[in-house]
Protein backbone atom coordinates (compact mmCIF):
# COMPACT_ATOMS: atom_id res chain seq x y z
CA UNK A 1 0.00 0.00 0.00
CA UNK A 2 0.97 3.82 -0.62
CA UNK A 3 -0.23 7.25 0.60
CA UNK A 4 -1.90 7.20 -3.17
CA UNK A 5 -4.16 4.51 -2.44
CA UNK A 6 -4.78 5.35 1.23
CA UNK A 7 -6.03 9.03 -0.31
CA UNK A 8 -7.90 7.06 -2.86
CA UNK A 9 -9.87 4.99 -0.31
CA UNK A 10 -10.19 8.06 2.33
CA UNK A 11 -12.22 9.85 -0.99
CA UNK A 12 -14.18 6.34 -1.74
CA UNK A 13 -15.20 6.97 1.92
CA UNK A 14 -17.19 9.66 0.86
CA UNK A 15 -14.89 12.03 2.45
CA UNK A 16 -14.08 15.56 0.59
CA UNK A 17 -11.70 18.45 1.85
CA UNK A 18 -13.78 20.99 3.95
CA UNK A 19 -11.86 24.49 3.60
CA UNK A 20 -11.80 26.34 6.94
CA UNK A 21 -9.64 27.69 9.35
CA UNK A 22 -9.24 24.70 12.23
CA UNK A 23 -8.42 21.93 9.37
CA UNK A 24 -5.55 21.23 7.92
CA UNK A 25 -4.37 19.50 4.78
CA UNK A 26 -1.75 18.22 3.23
CA UNK A 27 -1.47 17.65 -0.66
CA UNK A 28 -0.34 14.76 -3.14
CA UNK A 29 2.05 15.65 -6.31
CA UNK A 30 -1.55 15.05 -8.41
CA UNK A 31 -3.28 18.32 -6.13
CA UNK A 32 -5.74 15.86 -3.78
CA UNK A 33 -5.51 16.97 -0.79
CA UNK A 34 -6.32 14.86 2.05
CA UNK A 35 -6.36 15.48 6.36
CA UNK A 36 -3.08 16.25 8.33
CA UNK A 37 -2.44 13.98 11.19
CA UNK A 38 -3.33 16.19 13.57
CA UNK A 39 -7.27 16.62 11.85
CA UNK A 40 -7.72 12.97 11.07
CA UNK A 41 -6.68 12.41 15.03
CA UNK A 42 -9.95 15.13 15.85
CA UNK A 43 -11.85 13.00 13.61
CA UNK A 44 -11.39 10.23 15.21
CA UNK A 45 -12.25 11.94 18.67
CA UNK A 46 -15.18 13.59 17.00
CA UNK A 47 -15.84 9.60 16.62
CA UNK A 48 -16.01 8.50 20.38
CA UNK A 49 -12.51 6.44 18.89
CA UNK A 50 -8.89 7.16 20.00
CA UNK A 51 -6.25 6.59 17.41
CA UNK A 52 -2.49 5.44 18.30
CA UNK A 53 0.10 5.05 15.65
CA UNK A 54 3.24 3.46 16.73
CA UNK A 55 6.61 2.81 14.66
CA UNK A 56 7.50 -0.86 14.04
CA UNK A 57 11.80 -0.44 14.18
CA UNK A 58 12.11 -4.22 12.74
CA UNK A 59 10.10 -4.07 9.68
CA UNK A 60 10.30 0.30 9.23
CA UNK A 61 6.38 -0.13 8.97
CA UNK A 62 3.73 2.16 11.13
CA UNK A 63 0.14 0.34 12.54
CA UNK A 64 -2.52 2.63 13.28
CA UNK A 65 -5.33 1.26 15.83
CA UNK A 66 -7.80 2.69 17.44
CA UNK A 67 -10.22 2.11 20.31
CA UNK A 68 -13.17 3.61 22.45
CA UNK A 69 -12.26 7.17 23.93
CA UNK A 70 -12.84 5.19 27.59
CA UNK A 71 -10.73 1.70 26.66
CA UNK A 72 -7.13 1.86 27.04
CA UNK A 73 -5.11 1.28 24.15
CA UNK A 74 -2.03 -0.74 25.10
CA UNK A 75 -0.93 -4.28 23.48
CA UNK A 76 -2.06 -7.12 25.91
CA UNK A 77 -3.55 -9.78 24.35
CA UNK A 78 -7.30 -9.03 25.67
CA UNK A 79 -6.86 -5.33 24.56
CA UNK A 80 -6.08 -6.95 21.16
CA UNK A 81 -9.52 -8.57 21.14
CA UNK A 82 -11.16 -5.62 21.85
CA UNK A 83 -9.58 -2.89 19.11
CA UNK A 84 -11.85 -1.58 16.49
CA UNK A 85 -9.49 -1.33 13.92
CA UNK A 86 -6.13 -1.71 13.15
CA UNK A 87 -4.12 -0.70 9.93
CA UNK A 88 -0.21 -0.96 8.40
CA UNK A 89 1.51 1.75 6.47
CA UNK A 90 4.82 2.40 5.25
CA UNK A 91 4.59 5.76 6.84
CA UNK A 92 2.81 7.42 9.63
CA UNK A 93 0.78 9.52 7.59
CA UNK A 94 -0.68 6.92 4.83
CA UNK A 95 -1.25 4.98 7.97
CA UNK A 96 -2.75 7.71 9.95
CA UNK A 97 -5.17 8.24 6.13
CA UNK A 98 -5.84 4.50 5.68
CA UNK A 99 -7.16 4.17 9.23
CA UNK A 100 -9.63 7.26 8.79
CA UNK A 101 -10.63 5.50 5.57
CA UNK A 102 -10.89 2.17 7.32
CA UNK A 103 -13.00 4.09 10.18
CA UNK A 104 -15.49 6.21 7.99
CA UNK A 105 -16.51 2.87 5.49
CA UNK A 106 -16.87 0.99 9.22
CA UNK A 107 -19.45 3.84 10.22
CA UNK A 108 -20.92 3.52 7.02
CA UNK A 109 -21.20 -0.44 6.82
CA UNK A 110 -23.27 -0.06 10.93
CA UNK A 111 -25.32 3.01 9.67
CA UNK A 112 -26.64 0.97 6.85
CA UNK A 113 -27.50 -1.85 8.81
CA UNK A 114 -29.17 0.26 11.29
Amino acid sequence: MNLDFAVERLYESGWAPVFSSSETYDSLPDGRRFPGIDSIHCEFEHAGLTLVITHNLMFDTYRATWTPITQLNDSTPAQEARRFGTVIGSSEREAAVFALAQMREAIQRALAFA
